[in-house]
C-alpha cells in the first residue's frame, strides 16, 4: 500500500481535519533517517510523515486482529499516527543537541502539540482538532506516553508502542531495510492476538517476528551504526549547539514551521553540507566493541604501542532471540516478549584506521564530543 492509499484510509477512519493539520504536514518536511539520507547506499529518503502513516496503518490492522470496538480503534490509530509529531528537524540525528538546547526531547514536544500545554498554546495545538473529531486528546497522549494514569483497558494498546515488538519499530526497521536494500521478509497480516486475556503474538506470526528481530540487529549493525553516520550525527549536534540560541523565540513560536529546510537556513547550507554524512568515512573509521579495548581505554594507557585512540564513544545495542522461551497454544503472551526478544547494551568506540585521524573530522578539536559522553544509537 503506497502513502496516498494509507492516507486515504486514515482519512476514512479519523477524518480529514487531523490529517490536514499543519503539525502533520510539518512531518512531511522532516527526514526519517536524517544524516543517513546522504549515504551512498541509501536507495531513497523517507519522511517522518511516511513513517507515521505506516505505523498508523499497522495500528489499523492490529485493531482488526484484536477485534477492537470502533471508537477504541480510532483512538488507538490516532495515537499511533501522532506518536512522532514532536520530532525535531532531521529526526534523531540532531536530537541530543536540541534536547540540551531547549530542555525538551521530541517526546516532550509531542505532548505540547497534542495537549496544548507548555510553550504551545491550546488554540495552536491538536487538542481542538482531536476534540472536533471526537477523539479524546488526553487518552491519545496517555497511549503514546504509556502514562501511569492510563485506563487499564488502554494499557495493551500502549504496549503496542512500547513493548519489544512494537508497531513503531516494526515499521521503522522495515523502512530502514527497504531504503538501504537489506533483505527483509513481509510482515504477516495478523501479528497480534489475545492469549488468555493478555495481549500476545499469534503462534503463526512468531517465526516472522523472530526474523524481524534478527533484521533489527542487522539494520543497526549495517546502517544505524555506520561510522560515517556516527560522525555525521556528532558534527551536526556540535553545529546546532554552536549556531542556535536556546533563547531564540522563533523556534518555539514557529515550531510548526521548524523543519529540515528551516534548519538548513538557520545553520547555513554550506555549513550543514560540511557537517552531514561522508560515506567515505566508513573506510577510515571502525566501531570497536571488544571488552579488552574498553579496558585499555579505561586504564588510560598510552597509545605509543600502536593502540588507536577512540574518537567517539557509542552505546550499542545487539538484538537476539531466545528460542527457549516458547509460546503457548495460541501464541506468546506479552509477559514473555522481553525474554524471547532480548537485547544487550555494549560500549563501542569509534576508532580511526589511521594514526593521523585522532579528532572528529570537520570540527575543531576543541569542539569534539568528550569521550566521557556515550552517545546512544536512536530507537525507531
Amino acid at each position: 500500500m503506497n502513502t496516498a492509499q494509507q492516507r486515504a484510509r486514515l482519512v476514512e477512519l479519523l477524518g480529514d481535519s487531523l490529517l490536514a493539520s499543519p503539525w502533520l504536514a510539518r512531518l512531511g518536511r522532516i527526514s526519517f533517517l536524517g544524516t543517513l539520507d546522504a549515504h551512498p547506499r541509501s536507495r531513497r529518503a523517507s519522511t517522518r510523515l511516511e513513517h507515521s502513516f505506516g505505523v498508523a496503518t499497522l495500528a489499523r490492522e492490529a485493531s482488526v486482529s484484536l477485534e477492537l470496538q470502533p471508537e477504541l480503534a480510532r483512538l488507538f490509530v490516532a495515537a499511533c499516527l501522532l506518536h512522532d509529531v514532536g520530532h525535531y528537524p532531521l529526526s534523531h540525528a540532531a536530537e541530543p543537541a536540541f534536547t540540551k538546547l531547549l530542555g525538551a526531547s521530541h517526546h516532550d514536544v509531542g505532548r505540547w502539540i497534542v495537549l496544548g500545554d507548555g510553550p504551545i498554546p491550546r488554540q495552536r495545538s491538536l487538542r481542538p482538532v482531536l476534540e472536533q473529531a471526537n477523539i479524546d486528546p488526553d487518552a491519545t497522549w496517555a497511549i503514546i506516553d504509556r502514562s501511569e494514569a492510563l485506563d487499564p483497558s488502554l494499557v495493551p494498546l500502549a504496549e503496542l508502542l512500547k513493548a519489544p515488538i512494537n508497531l513503531d519499530t516494526l515499521e521503522g526497521i522495515h523502512r530502514v531495510a527497504r531504503d538501504f536494500r537489506l533483505r527483509r521478509t513481509k510482515l504477516p497480516e495478523r501479528i497480534f492476538t489475545w492469549v488468555d486475556g493478555e495481549l500476545g503474538i499469534s503462534r503463526a506470526a512468531l517465526p516472522a517476528m523472530d526474523r524481524f528481530w534478527a533484521l533489527k540487529d542487522h539494520a543497526y549493525d549495517r546502517v544505524i551504526n555506520l561510522p560515517s553516520n556516527i560522525l555525521a550525527e556528532a558534527r551536526l549536534c556540535e553545529l546546532v549547539a554552536a549556531k542556535l540560541d536556546r533563547d531564540d523565540p522563533e523556534i518555539l513560536d514557529s515550531l510548526d514551521l521548524f523543519d529540515d529546510p528551516a534548519l538548513r537556513r538557520r545553520l547555513g547550507a554550506e555549513a550543514l553540507t560540511r557537517a552531514l554524512l561522508d560515506g567515505g568515512e566508513d573506510g577510515d573509521y571502525e566501531l570497536w566493541t571488544s571488552e579488552a579495548y574498553g579496558e585499555i581505554v579505561g586504564s588510560a594507557q598510552t597509545h605509543a604501542g600502536g593502540e588507536r585512540r577512540p574518537v567517539l564513544v557509542r552505546t550499542r545495542k545487539r538484538y537476539f532471540v531466545d528460542p527457549g522461551v516458547e509460546p503457548g497454544e495460541r501464541g506468546l503472551p506479552l509477559r514473555s516478549w522481553a525474554t524471547r526478544f532480548r537485547h544487550e547494551r555494549t560500549q563501542g568506540w569509534l576508532v580511526s584506521r589511521r594514526q593521523d585521524q585522532l579528532s572528529l573530522p570537520g570540527l575543531r578539536p576543541s569542539l569534539a564530543p568528550s569521550l566521557d559522553t556515550s552517545l546512544d544509537a536512536p530507537e525507531f
